[in-house]
């Protein structure tokens, strides 16, 4: 066949292919151009923050040096403290002060202290009264002013109301004391001409325009300029950067040169001829393809003709030229593309997700008719007698979606769906499975007969062992099971559902990579009572680790092996150990500066970059106890090498024998071993964080608590037993330790 129609398109149409090419060559360079101005640009903000942050360390060192030698100055202090006239060398000694902070820094243009009971101004070389002082308007503004410290923006200031203005400064303004500022104000002169200077330094070569102006738009430059100057806008190359720190604004931008500005303005010139190439190149094909066109309108003719037979098939016995294959060929691509949005509109696989979801939810509920009539809607088959929810949760979901990309998530997940659908086809099942969650896969068994229901849980489990089996095997993660009781109704298909997630909850005790069936008695394993004296166990761990006694890590891990023996939702095993590491850091706070130091380098450290979410008790055991074990062993190696601790401990076994005595005091401890009241009872607050009165009462309650819980003897022999002669006094001790009164107690815990 020849194909002249083909030679003349190609033909046609290589000049316009040129025309393109040479145009995406010009909008090349200028892409190239318009690059090169956005580097230029992210370089200018890059130098404008290194200077802005060379500006704020200048004046924060003169801030830290006005804090260090004047606000908390002894001397200082004094003037301040002490309204009224004074000994002028009391007055020496301020002023004195002030000249040592002024000679190291010579950006200082002066330094003056006001005193606002009695009005009183102290410079660095004469004393003045506020009325007659220079300065007093912005003295009294910044008193009214809220806030203890600030910089200003550029001012003028005179000493008296007679002299003239002195070059622009900068104010350092703190109120004294610094916690409440009642006292008066500490002023700190900076030239403003310095700050200039220190721009034009790191500006030496003259790349970048640089301007530095206050929080109204005055510029350091010199009196009456401005960074932007009124009614204009600024300019879009330059950057500005405002500091948090004193509020004032930094425009930079990098010099333009004469040559790159000339080869941006060609540029553009070739932009817009290159759009004009472009668009006569659209005209061109325009009219050729118009010429062209012709042979094809035959064929867009029987397309629009076969839109109005959605039944007609593609003839076999086509013939002619290439354009009748074409034609038929188009033909039934349209059948086909309409075939498949039709079923992609009926949205069958989300209205199956849907219904799934609203039935595992208890949104919706539906009886045994309803169920069949909408599940034949979605081509699931087959009267709902009995089922069975089963729940398949990946472990270790947080590791797995970063180790793993999105796409080889779904991948994986898809596996896992189609190996459980698999198995339980093979074992002569149905079960109908969708992702509820990104880690849990929900499966409804259906079970045809309901008398065998029970049986029925047992297969599922057997099932649920060999898929756990596979994919421990043949996939890179592990899976966790949780199985349902039975549910004979649609209704109770949300029930079901719950049980199975409280079994898979299981994992947090047991750990993962298991299967789980639900039991009823999950609910009596685990009531308030329980958690509460979790609780108990562990504010009392925190307590023994603080104090250096060994019972801690005992009480610990039987309080974790009491976690793992129990039935707890995943939520509540996640506070208690919250609530351990933050009982643990507060105790903590309570030791010497030296304990303080060892731990927070150490322990503290540790315990911080465990992670607050888990999958299984024995992890955080894995983890927790021996970093508790390594600080306990650097603390104990400091208390071991100082001779006070033995003493200590000596008084703390002591209470510990004979805390029901009444009588015991600092006073009987001293006698006991033969050493001054105030001497032990500085060393037990050392060494223990406390005072000995209020680690008495702490002892004293335990046991109480302890009486309460396990006897039914009355509060007042409790009360004797503790250590309380009148029983008054020991439920007011009880309640402010306890919140609670011991009556109320023993109610709560059932005693």
């Amino acid at each position: 066949m020849p194909k002249k129609w083909f030679y003349r398109l190609i033909l046609s149409y290589i000049p316009i292919f040129f025309a393109a090419v040479f145009c995406l060559m010009l909008l090349f360079f200028m892409t190239m151009n318009e690059l090169t101005k956005r580097q230029s640009l992210k370089a200018g903000e890059l130098f404008a923050g290194q200077v802005m942050q060379i500006v704020e360390s200048t004046l924060k060192s003169v801030d830290t040096m006005a804090s260090k030698n004047l606000l908390l100055n002894e001397k200082v202090a004094a003037f301040f403290a002490s309204p009224g006239e004074q000994p002028t060398y009391a007055y020496y000694e301020a002023t004195d002060a002030i000249r040592d902070f002024m000679e190291p820094l010579p950006m200082i243009d002066s330094v003056y202290l006001y005193r606002a009971k009695d009005g009183k101004v102290l410079l660095d070389s004469f004393t003045a009264e506020l009325a007659t002082f220079g300065d007093r308007e912005f003295v009294a503004e910044a008193m009214r002013r809220p806030g203890l410290y600030w910089w200003s923006g550029i001012r003028s200031m005179r000493p008296f109301s007679e002299d003239n203005p002195t070059r622009p400064i900068v104010s350092l303004v703190k109120k004294v004391p610094y916690y409440s500022g009642e006292q008066g104000l500490i002023v700190v002169n900076v030239r403003a001409g310095s700050l200039e200077a220190l721009l034009r330094d790191m500006n030496l070569n003259g790349g970048a325009s640089l301007c530095l102006a206050d929080d109204t738009g005055a510029s350091f430059a010199g009196p009456d300029r401005r960074c932007v100057p009124a009614g204009e806008q600024r300019d879009a190359d330059r950057t500005v950067l405002t500091s948090s720190y004193t509020g004032w604004s930094l425009y930079a931008g990098l010099q333009k040169a004469s040559g790159f500005a000339f080869v941006s303005a060609l540029s553009y010139v070739w932009v817009v001829l290159g759009f004009a190439v472009v668009a006569g190149g659209i005209a061109a094909m325009t009219y050729i393809s118009h010429r062209h066109y012709r042979p094809l309108e035959q064929v867009l003719r029987r397309i629009h003709a076969f839109a109005a037979k959605p039944n007609a098939l593609v003839r076999k016995d086509v013939g002619g030229d290439e354009f009748d294959f074409i034609g038929s060929a188009l033909e039934s691509l349209i059948e086909q593309t309409n075939s498949f949005e039709k079923a992609h509109e009926e949205g069958v696989l989300y209205r199956r997700l849907h219904l799934f979801r609203e039935l595992m939810e208890g949104t919706v509920r539906l009886s045994a008719e309803e169920w069949s009539r909408e599940t034949e809607k979605l081509g699931i088959e087959g009267r709902f007698e009995c089922a069975i929810v089963a729940v398949a949760e990946i472990d270790g979901f947080q590791p797995f979606t970063e180790r793993y990309s999105r796409r080889d998530q779904a991948l994986f997940k898809f596996t896992l769906r189609g190996a459980i659908q698999e198995i339980v086809a093979d074992a002569g099942e149905s079960v109908w499975a969708e992702w509820m969650a990104p880690n849990r896969l929900v499966l409804l068994y259906r079970i045809s007969d309901a008398a065998g229901a029970r049986q029925s849980v047992v297969r599922i489990k057997a099932l649920s062992e060999r898929a756990k089996s596979w994919v421990e095997q043949y996939l890179a993660f592990t899976v966790t099971f949780g199985i349902g009781e039975p549910a004979y109704a649609a209704g109770d298909v949300p029930d079901s559902y719950k049980q199975a997630s409280a079994a898979a909850e299981r994992k947090v005790s047991l750990g993962p990579n298991a299967v789980y069936v639900y039991d009823p008695q999950f609910g009596k394993l685990s009531d308030g009572t329980g958690v509460d004296n979790l609780v108990t166990a562990m504010r009392e761990t925190a307590q023994l680790f603080r104090l250096g006694n060994p019972d801690w890590e005992p009480l610990l891990s039987h309080t974790l092996q009491t976690i793992a023996a129990g039935v707890y939702a995943k939520e509540d095993v996640a506070s208690l150990v919250r609530m351990l590491k933050t009982q643990i850091r507060r105790e903590m706070q309570e030791l010497p500066q030296e304990y303080r130091d060892i731990w927070t380098a150490g322990g503290l450290a540790e315990l911080e970059r465990l992670p607050d979410e888990f999958e299984w008790i024995e992890e955080v055991r894995r983890e927790l106890v021996p970093i508790l074990r390594e600080a306990d062993r650097q603390l104990r190696g400091l208390r071991m090498g100082r001779e006070q601790y033995s003493l200590a401990a000596r008084a703390r076994d002591y209470v510990a024998e004979h805390y029901g005595n009444p009588d015991l005091s600092l006073a009987l401890l001293g006698e006991a071993f033969d050493t001054n009241v105030k001497t032990l009872s500085r060393i037990f607050k050392e060494e223990f964080g406390e005072k000995f009165v209020d680690y008495l009462a702490k002892v004293r309650m335990e046991h109480a608590k302890r009486l309460l819980t396990e006897t039914q003897e009355p509060v007042q022999s409790v009360s004797e037993k503790v250590g309380y002669l009148h029983t008054m006094s020991f439920i007011r001790a009880f309640k402010k330790l306890v919140g609670t009164t011991p009556g109320d107690f023993r109610k709560e815990r059932g005693g």
